[in-house]
C-alpha cells in the first residue's frame, strides 16, 4: 500500500486531503505499463520544458535583437546579421529542430504503453482526446480511484480559481497553475480538440457570450472548457464505461 510508504498506520484519507491542498501529487509506486508511460511523459515533459525556454530565448533576446517587434524582418536581413547574431540564430534553430523530433519520438513511444492500460480505452472513448492526450492523462493522473473528490484532481492540474486578497483589495479571480503543467497542456489541447466539432463550437461560443469586454475572452472560455474536460475524464473513467453523449450530456449544457 502506497500510503503506508508516507504514513504508517493511517488510512488514506490525509493522504486525499494533502492532494487537494497540493502538497503531495502521488502516494504510490506504480508498476508495470504505468510505471513505463510515467518516466517517458516525465522525459516528454522535460524536452516541452526545453522548447518553451527555445521560444523564451528567441522571444525575449534575439527576436529584439533583430528588429522592432511586431514588424517583419526584412527580406535582406539575413546577409545583413552580424557574425555573432547569425551565429545564435543558427544554433537556435538546429535546437528547436532537435528538440521537436525529441517531442515527436516520446510522443509516438507512449501510444503503445498507453494502449496496455484498461483505461486508454475510456479515454479515448472522449471528444477531442486523441493519443497522446489519452497517454499524458493516465500518466500524470495516474490511478482515477485516488481522488475521491473532483477538487483534487482540479488542483492537481492547476485549473482550480483562487483569488488574491490583501485587505480592502481583492484581485481578480484566476486558475492558480499549479500541480503538473502538462496535465493542463493536456486538457487545453483536448478543449481544443472538442472546439472543432459543431457542438463544441456552439458551447465555446456560450462560454465566450458570458464574458463580453474581456479582452482574453477565447482563452478563458478553452481553459473553462478544459476544466470541463477534466470532470468528464473522471467521469468516464470512474465509472468504467465508454463516453456516452446521453449520460455525459454536461459537456454540451449551455452555462448559466
Amino acid at each position: 500500500m502506497a500510503s503506508a510508504l508516507l504514513y504508517p498506520n493511517t488510512s488514506t484519507a490525509p493522504i486525499a486531503d494533502l492532494l487537494e491542498q497540493g502538497k503531495v501529487l502521488f502516494y504510490s509506486r506504480p508498476e508495470g505499463p504505468l510505471a513505463e508511460l510515467r518516466r517517458l511523459v516525465k522525459c516528454l515533459r522535460r524536452a516541452r520544458g526545453e522548447l518553451a525556454a527555445c521560444k523564451a530565448r528567441w522571444r525575449t533576446t534575439l527576436r529584439p535583437a533583430l528588429g522592432p517587434m511586431g514588424e517583419p524582418l526584412p527580406q535582406r536581413l539575413r546577409a545583413e546579421l552580424p557574425l555573432g547574431l547569425a551565429l545564435a540564430c543558427a544554433d537556435l534553430g538546429t535546437q528547436v529542430t532537435a528538440v521537436q523530433t525529441r517531442v515527436a519520438a516520446l510522443e509516438a513511444a507512449c501510444t503503445p504503453v498507453a494502449e496496455r492500460l484498461p483505461a486508454y480505452r475510456l479515454l479515448r472513448s472522449i471528444p477531442g482526446v486523441g493519443p497522446t492526450v489519452a497517454a499524458i492523462l493516465l500518466a500524470e493522473i495516474g490511478d482515477i480511484g485516488w481522488y475521491s473528490k473532483f477538487s483534487q484532481l482540479r488542483k492537481l492540474a492547476g485549473l482550480d480559481i483562487i483569488r488574491v486578497q490583501s485587505g480592502q483589495f481583492t484581485g481578480q479571480a484566476r486558475i492558480s497553475k499549479g500541480g503538473r503543467p502538462l496535465l493542463r497542456w493536456a486538457l487545453y489541447q483536448a478543449a481544443l480538440g472538442v472546439a472543432r466539432t459543431a457542438a463544441g463550437r456552439a458551447r465555446l461560443a456560450a462560454l465566450k457570450a458570458k464574458r463580453q469586454g474581456d479582452w482574453f475572452a477565447g482563452f478563458k472560455a478553452v481553459v473553462e472548457l478544459a476544466a470541463k474536460m477534466l470532470r468528464v475524464v473522471r467521469g468516464v473513467w470512474r465509472s468504467g464505461t465508454l463516453y456516452d453523449p446521453r449520460r455525459m450530456g454536461g459537456l454540451w449544457r449551455q452555462p448559466h
